[in-house]
């Protein structure tokens, strides 16, 4: 009897949309291998702003390719969506036993109309380049370009899409035909890696010196001979120069801080490898894991030792980074270096106020009298990206400077918005935005537009996103301050209609968008922002809609004697809040000089020159002015992260205060939580208590404060979802002392998640505003 043999499954053909971070990043060659590996025929293809396949085989076979797939996604890619549909099957199916791979291929690119093109970030060295690297029998032993599919320069070398090397930098050096085999080859993980190159075909570095001339001998083992000297090298890395010093010796670092003219803001350390960190800083698992991460940004953590390096850093906190380029790493493992470092200075390469330097000669021009010698290389940074700084707080990462490793990163909307817009932000750590569909663009740190480049700066990222994504914006969103340089530019342009959307409103939209919510109250809490009633605000509590915002109350308010030079000199901002209320400052503050408290009081009467403020970043800096931390603020923040420091010292070393209720709230239209106890207290208890008790006690009241204006919100709107936004919720202290007292009332307390909740976030909230 004859044997029945199943009957064959139906041949089936499906077209797969991929979304997210899909080029630049070894998807496509990963398709390929996944659809040959099931014997399935079709292509896959890098499309404007996707990546498109379709698959055609067994039914079986079709089923399993999307979970096969998952199992092997790069390790740098990202699937943020999957779209399937079903299409006709065309043409025989090959036999895969005697034809492999036979009728799956890799198409040229195309294009499509979706939301924003997938431009991959830059990626930090992978494990297998640098085994390449410091491999002497591997053909790119000690190459400073190494990349792959998993790792080098991204975004900061394109110029246009989609993500193929002729649209980038790297199209200046054509591949040799070893490196052309390689890019050709799909079993190959270089298959279609658009930064490949070797020494053969790559890029070449040379070393300068402050007049321009090369310098003979190895390039990095020279820089590394000139460091152990005591010299500052200016580094040409992916998005732009860093300054570089050794950390140990202080005349280096003296000569960088007065010619770099940055005063006392603590520099960024670059550290060997994980167990250099941990000498250094107190690590957990979660650090750990992000500094190794393909972002590597420089993490905010705790240091061992506060006194251990003074020069780099005299807050208790370390800015620290791993080497994330091969150029990087070889300054600490080249085997035939002339010095070994554990750790270096890794500073933007800049000066005060000024955008990074990304080209060799811009560099020689804004950097000559600060850097010694140019460690440079001939491959053009194409798009400029700084530094990305986070730091970790309550299993979580709050972002300070989103830049390299993040963007082009898109943020995802959980409610699309109505038309494509721009967001201009705010004028202090700019980064302007692009809105469409249910994705933001937010374009990396600009920094603060006083300076003309950083304006120009400005102008090139919104240019920029104009034309990598296309389209022409139906908005432009802007800060309603009259002052803002990027305010003006939104008013200036062509851009119709301009809708001015309140900085705190901002704020706490920036929150919404990421969590996709049309309502909620808000504490919105920063240093300085342009109040709806002309006023300084800082201290919100705010019933907030896309389309609108009431303010219900706020901290203060106070004034501030001499505008901004009561910022700069934070202790009239104590002597404002008391002798506003009537206090005597000579007993309470009687460091102030008797001429200058006389002239605040003169001021106070007469509302002369003393803008009205309800700031909690302001009371921040004048409880770190009485506690003796800052006199003339060198930085923005200063204050404030001093205050911090010296507060979480205290919490390391004992119990936690009660809250006594110094912030009392004082009902009314809008209600106000009153800072005059709390100031009050810490003038007069400063010669008896402890100064680190004094500021854990501090942030003890002002969490309790956010708690009952939170409830007070609630009693008004009868909402109970909260967004915490603004500059002051980069305090990790702050947030672990309110955030678990607001859950435990019942609060569903909102946090941004990936931007930054200060001003670098501000253009999110912005875009997100109905129009």
């Amino acid at each position: 009897m004859a044997v029945r043999r199943p009957a064959p499954s139906p041949i089936v053909r499906k077209r797969l949309r991929f979304r997210g971070v899909v080029q630049g990043v070894g998807f496509r060659p990963t398709v390929f291998r996944c659809a040959t590996g099931l014997g399935l025929t079709g292509f896959v293809q890098n499309r404007t702003s996707e990546v498109v396949a379709e698959i055609q085989g067994p039914s079986e076979r079709v089923a399993a390719f999307r979970d096969a797939l998952a199992a092997m996604l790069p390790p740098a890619a990202r699937l943020d969506a999957v779209l399937e549909e079903t299409l006709e099957p065309v043409g025989a199916l090959p036999n895969p036993a005697s034809s492999p791979g036979h009728g799956f291929v890799i198409r040229e690119s195309g294009s499509s109309d979706w939301e924003f093109p997938p431009i991959p970030p830059d990626l930090a060295l992978c494990p297998d380049c640098r085994r390449e690297l410091l491999d002497p029998s591997d053909r790119r032993h000690l190459h400073a370009f190494i990349s792959c599919t998993q790792c080098g320069p991204r975004y900061s070398i394109v110029e246009s899409t989609p993500f193929d090397r002729d649209s980038t930098a790297m199209a200046d050096f054509p591949l040799c035909d070893r490196c052309l085999a390689e890019y050709r080859d799909p079993a190959n993980r270089r298959f279609h890696a658009q930064a490949l190159c070797c020494p053969e075909c790559g890029p070449r570095l040379s070393l300068l010196d402050a007049d321009g001339r090369r310098r003979d001998g190895d390039p990095i083992l020279e820089s590394i001979a000139a460091l152990a000297r005591g010299a500052v090298v200016a580094v040409q890395g992916l998005g732009g120069f860093h300054l570089a010093a050794d950390p140990l010796d202080e005349e280096a670092l003296r000569r960088l801080r007065r010619n770099k003219e940055r005063g006392r803001k603590p520099f960024a350390l670059m550290v060997r490898d994980l167990e250099a960190a941990a000498e250094l800083c107190v690590i957990d698992a979660e650090a750990a894991a992000e500094l190794a991460s393909p972002r590597t940004p420089i993490l905010i953590l705790p240091a061992r030792d506060p006194e251990r390096m003074p020069l780099v850093s005299p807050t208790g906190t370390l800015g620290v980074m791993l080497p994330y380029t091969p150029l990087h790493l070889l300054l600490f493992a080249h085997p035939r270096a002339p010095a070994a470092f554990s750790w270096l200075v890794m500073t933007s390469g800049n000066r005060r106020d000024e955008p990074i330097a990304t080209d060799p000669q811009e560099a020689l021009e804004r950097l000559g009298g600060t850097a010694d010698l140019f460690l440079c290389h001939d491959r053009r940074i194409v798009r400029r990206t700084d530094d990305s700084v986070l730091r970790p707080a309550r299993a979580s990462m709050v972002q300070i400077r989103r830049s390299r490793g993040f963007v082009p990163g898109l943020v995802a909307l959980g409610r699309p918005l109505g038309r494509t817009v721009l967001a201009v932000g705010g004028d202090l750590k700019s980064a302007p935005a692009m809105g469409r569909g249910t994705a933001i663009s937010l374009s990396p740190f600009v920094g603060d537009l006083d300076d003309p480049r950083a304006l120009a700066s400005f102008e090139q990222h919104v240019a920029d996103l104009l034309s990598l994504y296309g389209g022409e914006p139906g908005a432009v969103l802007y800060d309603p301050h009259p002052l803002y340089r990027s305010s003006r530019w939104a008013l200036a342009s062509p851009l119709e209609p301009k809708v001015a959307v309140q900085h705190h409103h901002a704020h706490i939209l920036s929150v919404m968008a990421e969590h996709g919510l049309e309502r909620a109250v808000g504490l919105s809490f920063d240093g300085t922002g342009y109040g709806a009633d002309g006023t300084v605000w800082g201290g919100e509590f705010l019933n907030v809609a896309r389309d609108g915002f009431e303010r219900h109350g706020c901290f203060g308010p106070f004034r501030l004697p001499g505008g901004e030079a009561a910022v700069k000199h934070p202790l009239r901002i104590a002597a404002a809040v008391l002798g506003g209320a009537g206090l005597p400052v000579d007993r309470l503050v009687p460091e102030m000089p008797a001429r200058e408290a006389g002239a605040i009081a003169e001021m106070l009467s007469r509302a002369l020159n003393a803008p009205v403020c309800s700031s909690l970043g302001r009371l921040f800096d004048a409880a770190a002015a009485l506690l003796g931390l800052v006199r003339e603020t060198d930085y923005e923040g200063e204050g404030p992260i001093l205050l911090e420091g010296l507060a979480s010292r205290a919490r390391a070393a004992g119990s936690l205060p009660e809250p006594r209720g110094m912030v009392p709230l004082v009902r009314g239209s809008p209600f106000r939580l009153d800072p005059v106890p709390l100031i009050a207290h810490i003038a007069s208890a400063r010669k008896a208590e402890p100064a680190p008790a004094l500021a854990l006690l501090f942030h003890v009241e002002i969490a309790a404060a956010a708690l009952a204006g939170a409830q007070e919100l609630r009693r008004l709107t009868s909402l109970a979802t909260i967004a915490l936004s603004g500059g002051v919720f980069q305090n990790v202290l702050l947030r672990e002392l309110a955030v678990p007292r607001l859950e435990a009332a019942g609060f569903d307390v909102r946090l941004n998640r990936g931007v930054p909740p200060g001003d670098g976030g501000l253009a999110v909230g912005q875009a997100y505003r109905t129009v």
